[in-house]
């Protein structure tokens, strides 16, 4: 009995060791959960936070509401079931959270009550609600949402007979933005407009009109007014960035504009005491990468400064102490996504460091906080081998805190890459390029790996130290995956930035093929089996590469641009890239357009390829990938194009897809070993 009693623990000993050493692998996806967007109560007490994870049978991802203590205590869900709740907000007096529910069918507003966790809806909306916010006494809920437009009509024609079977009417377009990405139809025109209602329910009342789109809506302190931002001009449509901010005084209904500079003016934030107003804005020379800096004028629109002069970083969500002394924001600092805090002398401090969102892709900045009135901090924090848990800074002890783990229990049964941070001097000037690699779960520095260069869009965007499930199973399947942050990526400064303005793809090609060369030449890397991917911005590199190069065995080239003329015209944000990337329009200057298309360098391409696009990608069209396709198979190039249905430009917007993602370019280089 003694025998067996020991053979039994030792069975289940090695079960749980054999458990542990599990990779994480493609299944995992649907056992992942995250936190995103935490609000902390204005007293600081109680945090509520969205927790995203994934049904199997379903497909997708749903949102639900959780709150825990600041002390860690008291964690429970506020909602369940298979529905999605987000945009939590607290009410000023702290008793009360609105959000946003399409458990109802269409999306509307909710309110619960903290304590007792009872929620009922306030609205019946035919369109999402969006950007909500408590007046000052807690009676009423300003929000944003979608009014349609009609346009007189161009014909008049008569109707079929009764039981006449007559073709389709046509589908008659005038405006300039008539499809976005991942809409699988035309999109109807209407302009984003404002509204109050009742924060016991009822019908709201619409407070602005006319045929632009308002947004960036605060209440005043009083309750009298509301700030905001339009672009009255008629031209948003065609000339993006020039929203000016106004005040409306809401009895009178009377609007005054407080700017008159040229904008973008995002992100308003009122200080408590309605004194100021801060903004986050950049001077427009119409080009693709400007840094967004912080301003901060008087509420009447005088004594306006620049506060950040002095930070070379991107400034996003600026948020008011409340003793109106700082401004907390959020930045990316080399690949890392923080929280800082700056006073009124422009005099800045760091706060809270590896903020994380909740994606299943590629490991990209994001993360939003939230502060109590106490300056209590709440935030999701991420590392390279845990995806976001819910963190706090606690300003009085100076410590931070994560207060959960809702992912423990799946990272005890497996085991994710290793993440190495290294740094690759740039032959074409010395630069320091900031890259990292990604190692097997087994890795074993005896053995000898293929390598996978996998490269970031954007191009203005930045890649970090920031868990990926999407090239963590490039890694379980047995690659070393290298990704890095060329020159064109954020948060590295405005001059490493704007490198590219007008200048894309050039040396940061070479960045790239730097650090492959770097990480190359360690003796665990196999030299003669090294692969190239990347998407968007990303898939043009990887493009771009391959018409430079034949030093990869295989390439997959997702979502990209290959033909930047022809891409302009067919993009949905096509007046944002025209204006912003070219300095001239394609029928101008053809020439501008067309060194810069991989298609140029196609004639040298012999790299098997495979190009992968979702068909209802419309930021670079099905179209783009296809024209591709068609010169490799012309010039005799081994070639496959894959086609993800119902996929949007994020093609990982459902687990499935990241899977097939996955599966597919890993499948494609294996198939060139």
């Amino acid at each position: 009995m003694r025998y067996i009693l020991l053979l039994f623990v030792f069975m289940v000993h090695q079960t749980a060791i054999m458990a542990q050493s599990q990779s994480f692998d493609y299944m995992d996806i649907f056992d992942l959960q995250m936190v995103a967007n935490p609000v902390i109560s204005p007293d600081g007490s109680t945090i509520v936070y969205v927790r995203n994870q994934f049904d199997i049978m379903d497909d997708r991802r749903y949102t639900n509401l959780w709150r825990i203590d600041f002390d860690g205590s008291n964690h429970r869900a506020l909602t369940s079931g298979k529905s999605n709740y987000s945009a939590p907000v607290w009410s000023p007096q702290g008793d009360r959270i609105a959000f946003v529910s399409g458990k109802e069918g269409r999306s509307q507003i909710f309110v619960t009550r903290a304590e007792k966790g009872e929620s009922y809806s306030i609205t019946n909306l035919m369109n999402s609600p969006s950007n909500i916010r408590w007046s000052p006494d807690g009676t009423q809920l300003l929000f944003s949402k979608n009014v349609s437009y009609s346009r007189p009509s161009i014909a008049s024609i008569p109707s079929a007979p009764s039981g006449a079977s007559w073709a389709p009417a046509p589908v008659v377009i005038e405006h300039a933005r008539y499809r976005t990405d991942g809409n699988p139809g035309f999109v109807e025109e209407s302009y984003r407009q404002l509204f109050v209602v009742s924060s016991e329910g009822g019908a709201p009342r619409q407070i602005t009109e006319g045929n632009y789109n308002h947004g960036n809506a605060s209440w005043t302190p009083d309750g009298n007014s509301i700030v905001y931002t339009a672009d009255k001009t008629g031209m948003e449509d065609l000339d993006p960035n020039n929203a000016q901010i106004y005040e409306m005084d809401l009895e009178s209904g009377e609007s005054i504009q407080l700017t008159n500079k040229r904008g973008p003016h995002n992100q308003l934030s009122l200080s408590p005491d309605g004194n100021f107003l801060a903004y986050v804005g950049y001077e427009d020379e119409f080009k693709g990468y400007q840094q967004s800096q912080l301003f901060v004028m008087q509420r009447d629109g005088s004594g306006l400064q620049k506060l950040s002069g002095e930070l070379d970083v991107d400034i996003q969500s600026p948020v008011w102490s409340h003793d109106n002394q700082f401004l907390y924001f959020r930045y990316d600092e080399e690949g890392v996504s923080k929280v800082g805090k700056i006073d009124l002398n422009g005099q800045h401090t760091e706060v809270a460091r590896d903020l994380g969102s909740p994606t299943i892709g590629r490991p990209y900045g994001g993360g939003a906080f939230s502060v109590a009135d106490n300056q209590r901090v709440a935030y999701p924090v991420v590392s390279a081998d845990r995806p976001a848990e819910l963190a706090v800074f606690d300003t009085e002890t100076a410590q931070h805190r994560v207060l959960t783990g809702i992912n423990d229990a799946l990272f005890k049964a497996k085991k994710v890459g290793k993440t190495e941070e290294i740094w690759v001097e740039s032959s074409v000037d010395g630069s320091k390029i900031h890259s990292w690699i990604i190692t097997p779960p087994d890795f074993d520095p005896s053995g000898s790996y293929p390598l996978v260069l996998e490269i970031h869009g954007g191009p203005y965007q930045n890649y970090g130290p920031r868990f990926t499930p999407e090239l963590q199973l490039m890694a379980s399947q047995g690659y070393i995956v290298l990704y890095t942050n060329p020159r064109g990526s954020t948060s590295y400064g405005t001059d490493f930035a704007s490198y590219i303005n007008f200048n894309y793809p050039s040396d940061d090609y070479h960045d790239l093929m730097d650090a492959v060369e770097e990480v190359a030449n360690r003796e665990y890397v196999d030299g003669n089996r090294l692969y190239i991917t990347g998407g968007s911005g990303g898939g043009v590199l990887t493009a771009w590469a391959i018409g430079k190069t034949d030093r990869f065995n295989a390439a997959v080239v997702s979502k990209p641009v290959i033909n930047w003329y022809s891409f302009v015209m067919a993009a949905d944000i096509y007046p944002f890239f025209t204006r912003y990337w070219f300095q001239s329009m394609p029928w101008e200057n053809p020439e501008e357009y067309h060194q810069r298309s991989p298609l140029r360098l196609v004639g040298n391409v012999n790299t098997p390829t495979m190009l992968l696009t979702g068909e209802l990608d419309y930021r670079t069209p099905m179209s783009e990938s296809e024209q591709y396709y068609n010169a490799l198979k012309l010039r005799g190039v081994d070639a496959a194009l894959v086609r993800i249905p119902e996929a949007p430009h994020n093609i990982v917007s459902r687990p499935s897809n990241l899977i097939r993602k996955v599966g597919y370019i890993t499948g494609w280089f294996d198939r060139y070993h």
